[in-house]
């Protein structure tokens, strides 16, 4: 497996991953950057132990995943009562707060990041990856199809359960898809990147990220050299652009309902 193949498979899972964090949150108009913050998170939880402790990538992986969910729970029932806006405000503040601290702090590496960790064969971190993808997928399917997805488009929905459900574990892949964490990685650009996913694939139906996800990680691996260091200019013309002629995004429940109409046709006819 190529490196560039390698990195397809693993980006596409990870940045699905934060698209589903946003997606529920979002779908009950509940604007909430809680995601971003968590992600950053459980990778610098990640490094840490793996670096500084030597914990193994086992026990890493299940203290970072119960860390992102401790840390995000707590901000989101503590923020949500303060209403769209100001809940927005303030989760952009914890992340760049997270951000800022591990720029600058020693224990994280600082600007140059903190690396050493174990890395994992190829096939484990896929394993491990397509796991958390096909879990977090099941609990959104569930949660969509259930009373609380249709709870979510009602106008009294409870905003705190609504923010509860943007945690974002992917931020521990992450880390070890590249052995460490540098908080670069945690930019505007991430913020940027993660809402055109949400936005171009759509954010009134789960289907539209798994779609998004990874093509727009390989536009940015295509672009000429001349064209990447404009590429958060693309993007963010990109989001405008839907957002005017689009704002449910290229699938949205009416083209995920047809799709699934159309799958149970063919099945039916199999069948037959």
């Amino acid at each position: 497996m190529t490196l560039f193949q390698l990195y397809f498979l693993q980006f596409s899972a990870i940045y699905i991953i934060l698209a589903w964090a946003m997606y529920l949150p979002f779908r009950a108009n509940q604007p909430y950057f809680g995601p971003f913050y968590s992600m950053a998170l459980g990778a610098y939880f990640a490094a840490y132990t793996a670096v500084s402790w030597g914990w193994p990538p086992w026990l890493i992986i299940i203290c970072a995943v119960a860390f992102c969910v401790l840390f995000s729970l707590v901000p989101a029932f503590k923020l949500a009562g303060l209403g769209g806006f100001p809940m927005l405000i303030a989760t952009l503040a914890l992340f760049f707060i997270v951000l800022t601290a591990a720029r600058n702090l020693a224990m994280f590496g600082g600007r140059h990041g903190l690396f050493g960790m174990v890395p994992l064969s190829n096939t484990v971190l896929l394993s491990v990856t397509y796991a958390f993808l096909l879990v977090v997928g099941f609990v959104v399917y569930r949660l969509d199809h259930s009373y609380i997805g249709r709870a979510l488009d009602a106008v009294h929905f409870d905003k705190n359960v609504a923010a509860a459900m943007g945690i974002d574990i992917a931020g521990v892949l992450y880390a070890f898809t590249f052995a460490g964490v540098f908080p670069e990685a945690f930019g505007f650009n991430l913020i940027l990147y993660g809402m055109t996913i949400l936005t171009v694939g759509g954010m009134y139906t789960m289907w539209g990220s798994i779609i998004a996800a990874p093509i727009l990680w390989v536009f940015t691996q295509v672009l000429p050299d001349s064209l990447k260091t404009f590429g958060i200019i693309i993007y963010g013309a990109l989001l405008i652009v839907m957002l005017l002629a689009r704002p449910s995004g290229v699938i949205d429940r009416g083209t995920a309902a047809a799709v699934s109409r159309r799958w149970k046709s063919l099945f039916k006819g199999v069948a037959a």
